[in-house]
C-alpha cells in the first residue's frame, strides 16, 4: 500500500511549493529519509534486529550539509522513537510471516481481508469491534472495549493482538466457544452448499453441450 501521487507525475500530493504541508504529521518513512530501516528476524528469533542503511539519491539536498550526525542523534531529532515504537507490533506481524513462510500456510482471503481492515482502514476496524457480530465471538471485557474504541493508538495495537490471533494463532482475546464453533459449522456449511451449487452447474452445463442439436 502507498499514496497516490499527483496526477501525471510522481510528486507526492502533500508537497507544495513550500514544502511539505503536511510536515509535522508526516509519515515514518518521511521521517526516516534518507536513511533506511532494516529490521529482520531470523526463523529461530522472536525479536528483530534493526540496522540502518543511508540512501543516497541526487535530489536530496541534506548530503550537501557540513555536518556528521549519528544516527541515534538524527532518530530523535525526526521524533522517530515514538512512531517506532507504536510501528512495532505491525512490523513484527510483517516478519513472523516471512520468517514462517510455508510453515503457518497460505492466508484465507477472509484473512487477508482482515489484515488490510486493520492495517489501512481503522474507521472499518472500529466499527467491526463495535458490532454485535463481533461481541458474540469474542469475549472482551466491558472496560477494554470502552477504551479499545476510545483511543485510536489503543485501537491501533489491539488490532495487532487480533491479527496475531487470525493469522497464526496467538489467542489473546478471549472466545466465546460455542459461539465461534457454531459460527464455524455455519461458515463450512454454507462452503460445503456453495461447492454442491457449483458442481450442479458445471454438470448442468456439460450435459447442455451434448445435446442434440433441434433439427
Amino acid at each position: 500500500m502507498k499514496l497516490r501521487p499527483v496526477a501525471n507525475g510522481t510528486t507526492c500530493q502533500f508537497m507544495t511549493p513550500a514544502g511539505c504541508s503536511v510536515y509535522e504529521d508526516r509519515p515514518t518513512a518521511c521521517r526516516y529519509y534518507p536513511v533506511a530501516l532494516l529490521s529482520l528476524r531470523r526463523q529461530d528469533e522472536y525479536t528483530d534486529t534493526s540496522s540502518y542503511a543511508l540512501v543516497e539519491e541526487s535530489h536530496c539536498l541534506g548530503h550537501q550539509e557540513p555536518r556528521s550526525i549519528t544516527v541515534a542523534d538524527y532518530r530523535k531529532e525526526q521524533g522517530l522513537e515514538g512512531y517506532d515504537d507504536l510501528a512495532r507490533d505491525w512490523r513484527q506481524l510483517i516478519l513472523k510471516k516471512k520468517s514462517s513462510g510455508p510453515s503457518i500456510g497460505k492466508p484465507s482471503k477472509r484473512s487477508l481481508e482482515l489484515f488490510f481492515m486493520v492495517c489501512y482502514d481503522i474507521d472499518r476496524f472500529s466499527r467491526f469491534v463495535a458490532s454485535e457480530g463481533f461481541s458474540d465471538i469474542y469475549d472482551l471485557p466491558a472496560e477494554e472495549l470502552k477504551t479499545v474504541l476510545c483511543d485510536d493508538v489503543e485501537l491501533m495495537q489491539f488490532g495487532f493482538r487480533f491479527l496475531r490471533q487470525v493469522l497464526f494463532g496467538e489467542e489473546t482475546i478471549p472466545l466465546r466457544r460455542e459461539a465461534a464453533q457454531q459460527r464455524r459449522l455455519r461458515h463450512l456449511e454454507r462452503q460445503q452448499r456453495l461447492a454442491t451449487e457449483a458442481a450442479a452447474r458445471r454438470a448442468m452445463e456439460q450435459d447442455e453441450m451434448y445435446e442434440e442439436p433441434n433439427e
